[in-house]
C-alpha cells in the first residue's frame, strides 16, 4: 500500500464525527514493522498535527497531548510495535482515542467504517477486497451497521454480481449455475469468498441439515420441499429426507418459478432434479387427483394430459371431471406451456359431453329444430372447431391421434348425419323454402334495412362471405366485450341453393330476384355481380349509398373515409376472409384459422367505423354458411351427376331447367325468390352428401340445405354516441372477505369473492397474489386468481388461496401488504394493496 492510499485513508478516519464529550479526533498508528518510517515525513494532513513516538519519549507525548496540545487533531506515529497496556505510558490516552493500522483487513475495516469487533470476519475476505471493482459494488450495497451475516451476503452477493444483498439471489444464481453445468461463481466463492460462510446461510435460512456441502442437494431439497405443499398423494420414503419444515424453501421455489426473467432457468433447474428424482417413473404409480395441484415440475402436466387423452379417446365419460382438472390447471406454472395441449382436451370434451347431453338431437318439427339449433346444437359446431383449431397448433399430434379419430367420427357420422337426415325429412314434407315464423334471407332488406332508410338514418351493413352462425355467436360476445355498445344476435333462415352469389343478392334491397338461364342473378334488370352493380341497386332506394369492399374501405385515411361517406346514409361493406380460404382446395383446412382471423377484422371494421365515421347502427350478416368436416367425404357419400344438364353446377348443387331425377337427392323450386314464376330447380344431394365432381377439396363445402349452410347470422350493434361508461364492457370486481388483517402463523388463508357473475358486459379478472414489505421485496408465495365465474350463485363465486410467508423476523409495528396485480395490464397493474400486521406466534427467528 503506498502513500498516497494510507493518505487517503487517514483523512477518513480524521473526518469522522467527534465522539461524545470530545472537540478534537486523536488517532494513534502503530507500524509495527517500521514500514513507513522514511515516509512519515512526506506525509500531511490539513489540520492534522503528526507526533512521532520512540520508546524514550512516551511520557514527554503524553505531556504535550494532554497539556501542551488539548484541541488540535493529532497523528500519533510509532515505527514499533505498540507495548503492553501496563508498560505504556499512553494506554488511557489510547482509549479515548482511534487507532489506525495500515494493514488490508484494518485498511478495509476502516473504509467501510467497520466496527474492530468485527475484524475476525474482515481478515476472511483479504482477496476480495483488493478488487476495487468489488469494492465499489460491495459499498454500494450500503450495509451498514454491519453484522457478520451483513458483511458475508455482501461479498456473496457481489461474487455473484447482484444489482443488491440477496441471499435468495445468490442461491438462485448458483443453482442455474449448477444446472448448466457451470462452476464459475461458485468457484470464485471457494477462492475469494468464504465457502463456509455461504453454507451457514443456507442452513440458517432454508434448513439445509446435510453434512456434505452440495448444490445438488440444496436443490432437490427446495425442489421436494416445495412438491411436498401441493402433492395430495404420500412422498417416497427416499423423498422425505429432503423436505425442510422452513417455510423459505416453498417461498424460494415459489418465486424463482414465476419469474419471467428467469423462466427458462428453472425450466432446466427443475428437468436437473426431475432427472435426478426418476420423476417421469415415480408418476406413474400417482392417480391424477395426487397430482391435480402439482406445478413444481413439467412432467405433472405431461402426466396430467396423457391420462385426460387417453381416457376420454377410450369413452371413459367423466368429461366434466376432467374439464375441471383442465381449469384448475390454467393458474399453475406450466400451462401457457401447455395450452394448446389443454385446449385440445377442453374442446374435446366440451364436444363429447354435448353429444351424451344431446345424443337424440330432439326437434319434432322442423321450427322446432331450427329453434334447437340455434340455441343449443350450433355449440357441437363450435366445440368442433376450436378442437381443430387447437389440434391443428400441436408441435406433435401422435399421442392425440385416437382423441382426433373419436371426435371426427362423432361429429361426421353422428352429430352432421343425423342432424342432416332429420331436416331433411322435414323439408321432404315442405312444399316452399321457409320455416314457420323465421325471416329467410330475402326478407333481411325489409325487416333490417328498410326502417332506417325510411327514417333517413344511416346504416352500416357488413356482409362476411361465410361467416356461420356458431362463430357469430362467439363474435357477438366478443364485440359485446370489447366495444362501446349493444351486440344483439339473430337468425335468419339463408337461400338455398346456400351459395355466394345467391346468398348477396338476396341481402340487397329488391321487389324480387330472377335467375338468368346463364345463372346470372339479377334485380331490377341490374346484375347483382360486383361491388358496383349492388351500389347501383342500392341508389334505388336511397341516392346516398355505397357499395365497397373490406380492404378498399380498411386502406382509405380518417380523412378520406369523412370525405367518401359525408352526407351518405346506406353503407354495404363486403368482407370475405372465411371463404376465401375454405373455398379453396389449398387452403380449405385453414378455415378455422381463417375465422379467427375474421372475427380480428371484423372488430377492428366496427371499431374503425364508430371512431373514423362515428357509425352508430352496423348490422353484420353472411351470405351463406357451411359444411366443414376434417376426413375426406367417402365415395358412397358421393352422388353421381347422372346426365342432368344444369345452368349452374357445384359440389353441393346443380341449378337446372331439366326435370331430372337423381337418386339421393331433393328439388327445390325457386319459386320462393321471385313473383314470376321460374322453371329453375335446385337438386340438392341429401343431408351432407356431395356431388361427383373432378378435383380435390371436398372437406369445405356450401350450397345445400344443412343448418350449418342455411342458418345465417344477424348481428345488430348498436354504438354508443355518447361514449357513455355504462355502455362499455368492464371487468368484474375481487373482495378480500377475510375480517382480520392480522396473520400469526406463515401459513394462511384468504378467501376472495367474485362480486358479480360474468356476463356481456362484465368480462372476467385474473390477478396475481402476494404478500410484500413496505419497499416492495415479496415475502410469500404467489398466487393466480382467475374470476370467470358465471354464476347466479355466491359459493361458485368464492375463491380460497394459500398463502405461505417466508420465515423472517418480522416487525409487528410496520404494515405489509397483499398486493394483487391484473395480469392483462401493461401498466398500472395493481389492483388492490391491503395493509396488514404480521405477528407470528411461531416462526420469524431468521434475520440478518
Amino acid at each position: 500500500m503506498n502513500l498516497t492510499e494510507i493518505k487517503k485513508s487517514l483523512e477518513r478516519q480524521f473526518a469522522r464525527e467527534f465522539s461524545q464529550g470530545s472537540v478534537r479526533n486523536i488517532v494513534f498508528w502503530y507500524d509495527e514493522e517500521g514500514v513507513f518510517a522514511g515516509d512519515i515525513d512526506n506525509l500531511e494532513l490539513e489540520g492534522v498535527k503528526i507526533i512521532k513516538l520512540y520508546d524514550n519519549n512516551m511520557f514527554a507525548a503524553k505531556l504535550y497531548i494532554e497539556e501542551t496540545d488539548t484541541a488540535g487533531n493529532l497523528l500519533v506515529y510509532s515505527p514499533l510495535p505498540r507495548p503492553a497496556n501496563k508498560e505504556n505510558w499512553l494506554t488511557d490516552t489510547i482509549k479515548y482515542s482511534q487507532t489506525f493500522s495500515a494493514d488490508e483487513t484494518s485498511l478495509n475495516m476502516l473504509n467501510f467504517k467497520i466496527d474492530s469487533s468485527l475484524r475476525h470476519v474482515m481478515a476472511r475476505y483479504k482477496l476480495f477486497f483488493r478488487s476495487s471493482e468489488r469494492r465499489k459494488r460491495f459499498e454500494g450495497y450500503q450495509l451498514a451497521p454491519y453484522t457478520e451475516a451483513k458483511i458475508d451476503l455482501g461479498v456473496l452477493s457481489t461474487l455473484s454480481k447482484l444489482p443488491a444483498p440477496n441471499l435468495d439471489h445468490v442461491v438462485r444464481t448458483l443453482l442455474i449455475e449448477l444446472a448448466e453445468g457451470e462452476t464459475t461463481i461458485y468457484d470464485s466463492i471457494v477462492k475469494l469468498g468464504n465457502i463456509d460462510a455461504l453454507w451457514t446461510l443456507i442452513q440458517r435460512a432454508y434448513g439445509y441439515g446435510f453434512a456434505e456441502q452440495s448444490l445438488e442437494k440444496l436443490a432437490i431439497m427446495l425442489l421436494v420441499t416445495h412438491l411436498s405443499h401441493s402433492v395430495n398423494g404420500n412422498l417416497p420414503k427416499e423423498w422425505q429426507t429432503y423436505v425442510s419444515s422452513n417455510s423459505n424453501c416453498f417461498v424460494f421455489v415459489d418465486n424463482f418459478m414465476k419469474n419471467t426473467q428467469v423462466w427458462n432457468a428453472y425450466n432446466k433447474l427443475a428437468g436437473f432434479v426431475a432427472d435426478k428424482l426418476n420423476l417421469i417413473e415415480r408418476i406413474r404409480k400417482w392417480n391424477i387427483d395426487d397430482i391435480i395441484d402439482c406445478d413444481t415440475f413439467e412432467e405433472f402436466d405431461h402426466s396430467i394430459i396423457s391420462r385426460i387423452c387417453a381416457n376420454i379417446s377410450l369413452q371413459a365419460g367423466e368429461y366434466e371431471r376432467y374439464r375441471k382438472v383442465i381449469r384448475s390447471r390454467r393458474n399453475r406454472r406450466f400451462y401457457r406451456q401447455f395450452e394448446t395441449e389443454y385446449d385440445t382436451l377442453l374442446y374435446a370434451c366440451e364436444f363429447l359431453e354435448l353429444s351424451l347431453k344431446h345424443a337424440g338431437l330432439p326437434g319434432l318439427t322442423m321450427a322446432k329444430l331450427f329453434e334447437n339449433y340455434i340455441k343449443t346444437y350450433y355449440r357441437l359446431d363450435g366445440s368442433y372447431r376450436h378442437f381443430l383449431l387447437s389440434y391443428d397448433k400441436l408441435a406433435e399430434q401422435d399421442r392425440f391421434m385416437p382423441l382426433f379419430e373419436k371426435v371426427e367420427n362423432s361429429y361426421t357420422n353422428w352429430y352432421l348425419n343425423d342432424l342432416s337426415m332429420k331436416w331433411c325429412a322435414f323439408l321432404d314434407d315442405e312444399t316452399t323454402w321457409q320455416v314457420s315464423g323465421v325471416t329467410s334471407q330475402q326478407g333481411f332488406y325489409e325487416k333490417y334495412v328498410r326502417r332506417f332508410v325510411s327514417n333517413n338514418e344511416r346504416l352500416v351493413v357488413i356482409i362476411s362471405d361465410g361467416l356461420r352462425y356458431e362463430s357469430a355467436v362467439e363474435l357477438n360476445a366478443m364485440l359485446n366485450g370489447e366495444q362501446r355498445g349493444t351486440s344483439k344476435l339473430d337468425a335468419i333462415l339463408g337461400v338455398i341453393p346456400s351459395y355466394t352469389a345467391l346468398g348477396m343478392a338476396s341481402l340487397l334491397p329488391h321487389n324480387s330476384i330472377a335467375v338468368t338461364d346463364k345463372a346470372n342473378i339479377v334485380i331490377d334488370g341490374i346484375s347483382t355481380k360486383g361491388t358496383e352493380n349492388r351500389e347501383k341497386i342500392l341508389k334505388l332506394v336511397k341516392e346516398e349509398s355505397v357499395a365497397i369492399t373490406y380492404e378498399n374501405f380498411m386502406s382509405l385515411t380518417k380523412q378520406q373515409l369523412t370525405e367518401k361517406f359525408s352526407g351518405v346514409k346506406l353503407i354495404y361493406i363486403y368482407h370475405n376472409t372465411i371463404d376465401a380460404r375454405g373455398d379453396n382446395a389449398a387452403t380449405e383446412h385453414e378455415v378455422f384459422e381463417a375465422t379467427e382471423k375474421c372475427f380480428r377484422e371484423l372488430a377492428g371494421l366496427v371499431r374503425a367505423l364508430r371512431n373514423n365515421i362515428s357509425a352508430i347502427n352496423i348490422l353484420i350478416t353472411a351470405d351463406h354458411g357451411y359444411i366443414y368436416r376434417r376426413t375426406l367425404l367417402a365415395e358412397r357419400d358421393k352422388t353421381p351427376k347422372e346426365d342432368a344438364i344444369g345452368i349452374e353446377s357445384k359440389r353441393r348443387f346443380i341449378l337446372t331447367k331439366a326435370d331430372a331425377d337423381i337418386q339421393g337427392t331433393q328439388v327445390f323450386s325457386l319459386n320462393y325468390l321471385t313473383k314470376d314464376k321460374t322453371d329453375i330447380r335446385a337438386i340438392i344431394p341429401r343431408v351432407t352428401n356431395c356431388y361427383k365432381v373432378q378435383g380435390s377439396g371436398s372437406c369445405y363445402v356450401h350450397g345445400g340445405t344443412s343448418l350449418q349452410e342455411v342458418v345465417i347470422p344477424v348481428i345488430k350493434f348498436k354504438s354508443d354516441k355518447n361514449l357513455r361508461r355504462s355502455m362499455s364492457a368492464k371487468k368484474v370486481s375481487l373482495s378480500l372477505t377475510n375480517l382480520s388483517r392480522k396473520i400469526t402463523s406463515v401459513i394462511t388463508h384468504l378467501t376472495f369473492f367474485q362480486n358479480e357473475p360474468v356476463g356481456e358486459k362484465l368480462l372476467p379478472l385474473r390477478v396475481t397474489a402476494y404478500f410484500a414489505d413496505e419497499v416492495g421485496n415479496r415475502i410469500s408465495n404467489e398466487n393466480i386468481i382467475i374470476a370467470e365465474s358465471t354464476s347466479g350463485n355466491p359459493a361458485e363465486r368464492t375463491y380460497k388461496e394459500k398463502f405461505t410467508l417466508k420465515d423472517m423476523a418480522y416487525d409487528k409495528a410496520k404494515e405489509y401488504y397483499l398486493i394483487l396485480k391484473d395480469e392483462d395490464k401493461l401498466v398500472n397493474r395493481e389492483y388492490a394493496r391491503i395493509p396488514f400486521v404480521i405477528d407470528l406466534v411461531f416462526g420469524g427467528s431468521i434475520q440478518f
